[in-house]
């Protein structure tokens, strides 16, 4: 009996490998997505290195088990720019100030050449595509639950809550909203498609109200710019717009009960107090609403299915929901116009305060109301001068937050341009962004194919194009390349996209792959040199992390873990400053500046470690060495409000004490990024 069901699970895996190979791959790839998403959206290189090998691994075994790999043109080539853009970045380490950071960025973009290949090399069988992206969102809204669920038994609101926007998983508030978006768009989207089993589009729809909801309760203004623009992307894209159309606003309508319950935790939020009552209403609402739907999708999905029309009182119904559409639009922006005021007026004011700066005014009763006041703009502009100071190289990969300290406007010390096309070209030049750029538009082009496919494969095509045009607006408004969970899902959607086959003749213009020992031999050395660059930056991150978690009960446990971590990475400054933050703070003085100066030997622009070393210096009674380090600091970061803090003591001849500059510089920190300015 076991060898008879042992043989026919073999024969249905030979026979699901058969017919969509990719799907395989790909699923793995989904998988370990969903993990990096649940972990801080895979940003700590300590989550997405290991992962990276993971991927790695099974693309190599994938080369060798499966089928001949034969992607579309347009889609090769899509991969292979995207693998060059992340060698360019590898080879920016030669030119840039910080070469540690460079080399993380070349092997995140590599990791991101690695999911794209696991979900475009092979083809992927219509109903499979849904399946896989279908899973992705369903697992999005999985771990949406499990974090709203442990928010409302935190006993603080700022262990969940960043500034009165729900932050977790991912620790920043934005990121998280796109995390949920990219759930969002391929459940929507496959609630409405026949071919879905009714119970499964009742989830899918369910699934969307709940993380809908979770993304008005991140209150981003980048999410309020790029949901419209996708929306509309969805309906000219998608094939079937009446059906999008149609997701789109039943999710909507059955949002609308949650709605003032969901906008009351920005107001009644603290951050050091449990979330309360305002938090369990607007909780409960949200999950009431997604049952209801997920019921209500249930029954109509039965109705759906059952339901044969003909194919052109089918296509006469989703034109007057189109047009039904357009005419709803058309009247809410002159309702707009009639009471507020000009939507264009409304456009040119929210530019102009975007344009001018500065942090948003507190005591505003939800975000959506207020300016669009922020920095970003100030970061765009640095970067565009590190684009202009360096137009064919860049500055080097993930090398822009020492700029913006240099040259920025605000006491902000963001560590990227908040947009993947500025980083593209202020950090890797005018050949990063044409490698960058020419990936995604060949990506796009090997995916627009299946959206002339009328079945559920199109509409999975479509899913998974929405997904990657949603990313590509909000990262072009914030910083969201970094986030493996998020830029990874955003391109396996586009691959799977062209991993569609439209019909047997596809494969004419198919691009097979090396086969035999040159492709092997191409592939072991591929893989060996990824691994390589891989493996001594993970190790050393590691250590780091271990280091930083046993410093308090074990300082010198963690100075012998930090120096490990030089060792392991010998680019990085980090390992040696953090040995001298553990060293400061157990009072031993000399050993932090040997910490310290051995850090200077690999890094001798950072602001930070000239701080400290004056500080040293101060509290030795060195007073002259302390002022000339201390205007060095200044020089690198001008805005930064310890080291103005710090002048006027050393002019007046006054020392200073390490740890007390310590807490300062723990103080300040608190302040710009650990969400006590709440309203």
């Amino acid at each position: 009996m076991a060898t008879a069901i042992a043989g026919t699970s073999r024969a249905r895996i030979a026979s699901i490998v058969e017919q969509s190979p990719g799907a395989v791959p790909a699923a793995i790839a989904v998988a370990s997505l969903l993990w990096c998403a649940g972990d801080e959206g895979g940003f700590r290189s300590t989550t997405w290195m290991p992962i990276q090998l993971l991927l790695l691994a099974v693309l190599f075994v994938c080369l060798l088990a499966l089928p001949r790999p034969t992607p579309s043109r347009p889609a090769l080539i899509g991969i292979l720019l995207l693998t060059a853009y992340g060698l360019w970045s590898l080879l920016s380490i030669a030119w840039a100030a910080q070469e540690e950071l460079a080399w993380d960025a070349g092997n995140r973009t590599l990791m991101y050449a690695i999911v794209l290949a696991l979900c475009t090399l092979w083809p992927v069988r219509g109903s499979a595509i849904a399946w896989l992206l279908g899973a992705l969102g369903l697992g999005i809204a999985a771990i949406a639950l499990v974090e709203m669920v442990k928010a409302g038994g935190s006993s603080q609101g700022v262990q969940y809550f960043n500034e009165a926007r729900l932050s977790e998983p991912v620790g920043y508030a934005n990121a998280n909203v796109a995390l949920w978006m990219l759930g969002f768009l391929p459940c929507m989207i496959l609630g409405g498609r026949r071919g879905v089993p009714a119970p499964l589009r009742g989830l899918f729809l369910g699934s969307a109200c709940l993380l809908a909801g979770a993304a008005l309760l991140g209150q981003s203004r980048g999410w309020l710019i790029a949901l419209p623009v996708t929306a509309l992307v969805a309906v000219i894209a998608v094939p079937g717009r009446g059906r999008t159309i149609v997701s789109f606003a039943v999710v909507g309508i059955a949002l609308v009960p949650a709605l003032p319950s969901l906008l009351d935790v920005y107001d009644h939020w603290h951050p050091y107090q449990p979330l309360g009552h305002t938090w369990d209403s607007a909780f409960r609402a949200l999950l009431l609403c997604s049952i209801g739907l997920a019921m209500v999708g249930s029954v109509a999905a039965v109705l759906d299915n059952g339901l044969e029309l003909r194919e052109s009182l089918a296509r006469r119904i989703s034109a007057a929901v189109v047009i039904a559409l357009a005419a709803v639009c058309v009247a809410g922006l002159i309702g707009y116009a009639a009471v507020e005021q000009s939507p264009f007026t409304a456009a040119k004011d929210r530019w102009n305060s975007f344009k001018k700066g500065g942090s948003e005014p507190r005591g505003l009763k939800n975000r959506f109301g207020g300016t669009f006041g922020t920095y970003r703009y100030n970061y765009w502009q640095v970067a565009w001068r590190e684009f202009e100071d360096k137009p064919i190289l860049g500055a080097g990969a993930d090398n822009f937050g020492r700029a913006y300290q240099e040259r920025g406007n605000s006491t902000q010390t963001p560590r990227f341009p908040h947009s993947t096309e500025m980083v593209a070209l202020s950090e890797t030049g005018i050949v990063g962004g044409l490698l960058l750029f020419g990936a995604f538009a060949a990506l796009i082009a090997a995916a627009v194919p299946a959206l002339r496919r009328s079945d559920l494969a199109g509409a999975g095509a479509g899913a998974g194009l929405v997904m990657f045009v949603y990313w590509l607006l909000h990262s072009s408004l914030d910083w969201l390349w970094e986030f493996q969970g998020l830029a990874g899902a955003g391109l396996a959607g586009l691959g799977l996209a062209t991993a569609v086959r439209r019909d047997p003749a596809a494969g004419r213009s198919a691009v097979p792959l090396l086969a035999g020992r040159r492709a092997l031999a191409l592939g072991v050395v591929g893989a060996i040199l990824i691994a390589a660059s891989v493996v001594p930056p993970w190790l050393s991150a590691r250590e780091v992390r271990n280091g930083a978690e046993i410093a308090g009960s074990d300082p010198v446990g963690a100075v012998d873990r930090f120096d490990r971590a030089a060792d392991l990475n010998p680019l990085s400054p980090v390992p040696q400053k953090a040995a001298a933050v553990v060293e400061i703070r157990a009072g031993r003085y000399p050993q932090a500046q040997r910490h310290l100066l051995d850090a200077f030997e690999r890094d001798d622009q950072d602001s930070g470690m000239y701080l400290l070393l004056a500080v040293l210096r101060s509290s030795e009674g060195r007073a002259d060495d302390a002022r000339r380090l201390i205007a060095q600091a200044h020089r690198l970061a001008p805005h930064d409000l310890v080291v103005e803090r710090a002048i006027p003591i050393l002019r007046r001849g006054r020392k200073l004490d390490p740890r007390e500059v310590d807490r300062w510089i723990q103080l300040d920190v608190k302040e710009r990024v650990g969400g006590v300015g709440a309203n």
